[in-house]
């Protein structure tokens, strides 16, 4: 029970992550960025608000990543990093209306799979 206490602020890290993910894909959705260069491309992705939203989600998971990791292995902890895929392969299909396909589906599984023997261990 202890550890999966301790596991929390991990899972909450990477949903925060995922969601940084998401706003940040949000924000660039629907208008490629002009290649002209660099600058204006840094330009144009910094206009754009729901980038910033995309950060702060990243900054929460960092520091909650960063609590975690003064209490629990990196060993143990970072496998759970592979969670973003499996969130982030149902909410993409949700909000931006991408497939979710057999091989997709299979990988989330054998994910989820490998994650519940890492947390047994």
């Amino acid at each position: 029970m202890a550890k999966a206490i301790s596991l929390a602020p991990v899972i909450v890290a990477i949903i925060l992550a995922a969601f940084g993910q998401v706003t940040m894909k949000y924000a660039m959705f629907g208008s490629p960025l002009p290649v002209t260069s660099p600058v204006e491309a840094a330009r144009n992705i910094l206009s754009r608000p729901m980038v910033y939203v995309g950060l702060v989600f990243y900054a929460g998971s960092s520091f909650l990543w960063l609590i975690s990791l003064s209490r629990l292995d990196l060993s143990y902890m970072y496998p759970f990093t592979a969670l973003l895929i499996v969130i982030i392969t149902f909410v993409s299909a949700l909000v931006f209306n991408e497939p979710i396909t057999f091989w997709k589906v299979l990988g989330v599984f054998l994910i989820c799979a490998g994650l519940l023997s890492i947390a047994r261990s």
